[in-house]
């Protein structure tokens, strides 16, 4: 059994309940397309049977990325005149549902092997402004040039945190003035920001996106719900600056790949992922620490965990009123520290350093 297939998948039962409850959370996460087919998606066995072949803590979300990376290359279905992506004038969300049930069932085959041989891949360059105080942070506590490890890097998008400018509210301006993109937040607390000098840029993953692939852009692109035309326009541009980064790709399992990678990494080095564990087993967390830990003998190392709490989303019955608990940790000679330094806004606008 491959990693891909180690990862946890859910039962029918359980599974009806949990994506009818997490309908209103893609509503308030600004795709009511997604929020009526989520609805629906239990009471239709075929389609529930096919959602159950996606990531157990996300299969709706994972059947909805593979029919929009199907779409993009067929966009004459007429399932795709319910998406923003595909028209300016969408039909109604809530008649969209037999045309998604139809496709799915049309296209069983493609989709189950997209769901048996990817993962999902959320990418988003708003999470640049979660990523960049954190590692300013860390930069000044193990020094620079910092060089970096992403667990589940997608395409590699927040290994380019350093290349954007960013605006923040009440304290100026970091980066610079022919920034590809500039993002704005607001920093609430905490110490004084700096964008740190990177050195070795690595990314792990059970699939890394290649953005010179024009399929693979599309599957990035898939991952953002079809009413998000700024963060998609947001993620083009990244894909090009990606595209002229130096940064080592390497496919596979990160607790396989990451000993190597953190012994030819000698100098200041920070290991990060942003809700990618969140999708692991309890046993394969363990691991992680375990290795985290024994690579630290002799030398320190720094994490830094941004994995939102799905549970404290659906109890909050909406994205927008969730936060994500930030850690940091520092490894040091066979021990580690954990700190819970900051939380981080939904949305990524807002980032509140904690004392």
């Amino acid at each position: 059994m491959n990693a891909l297939e180690r990862l946890p998948k859910g039962q029918a039962a359980a599974l009806a309940v949990a994506i009818k409850t997490r309908a209103s959370i893609a509503d308030s996460a600004g795709s009511r397309l997604y929020a009526e087919l989520g609805r629906r998606i239990p009471d239709d066995s075929e389609l529930l049977e096919i959602a159950t072949h996606g990531l157990a803590a996300l299969p709706e979300l994972h059947l909805f990325i593979a029919v929009n990376y199907l779409l993009m290359r067929e966009p004459h279905d007429p399932l795709a005149q319910y998406y923003r992506s595909f028209t300016e004038n969408p039909r109604p969300p809530n008649e969209a549902f037999a045309d998604f049930a139809r496709y799915c069932k049309k296209h069983r085959d493609e989709i189950l092997h997209l769901l048996k041989t990817r993962t999902i891949q959320m990418t988003a360059v708003e999470r640049c402004k979660t990523v960049m105080p954190l590692l300013s942070y860390v930069a000044k506590l193990a020094g620079e040039p910092l060089s970096l490890i992403e667990i589940g890097c997608s395409a590699g998008v927040l290994l380019t945190f350093d290349k954007y400018a960013y605006e923040l509210k009440g304290r100026g301006r970091l980066g610079s003035q022919d920034a590809p993109l500039t993002l704005g937040l607001e920093v609430r607390d905490g110490p004084e920001l700096h964008i740190p000098k990177i050195g070795k840029r690595i990314g792990l993953d059970l699939s890394p996106v290649n953005v010179k692939s024009e399929e693979e852009r599309r599957w990035l692109l898939a991952q953002l719900h079809p009413e998000a035309h700024e963060m998609q326009s947001k993620l083009a541009t990244a894909m090009e600056t990606i595209a002229r980064t130096d940064i080592s790709f390497a496919k596979g399992d990160a607790l396989d790949l990451l000993p190597q990678f953190i012994t030819e990494s000698p100098g200041a080095l920070c290991i990060f992922h942003s809700a990618c564990v969140v999708y692991w087993t309890a046993e394969a967390k363990d691991r992680l620490e375990a290795l985290l830990l024994d690579a630290s003998r002799g030398r320190e190392l720094y994490r830094v965990s941004v994995e939102p709490d799905l549970q404290k989303v659906m109890n909050a019955g909406q994205f927008s009123a969730t936060f994500t608990e930030v850690v940091v940790s520092c490894y040091r000679n066979g021990t580690v520290d954990h700190k819970l330094v900051a939380r981080s806004a939904a949305d990524n606008a807002t980032i509140t350093w904690l004392n």
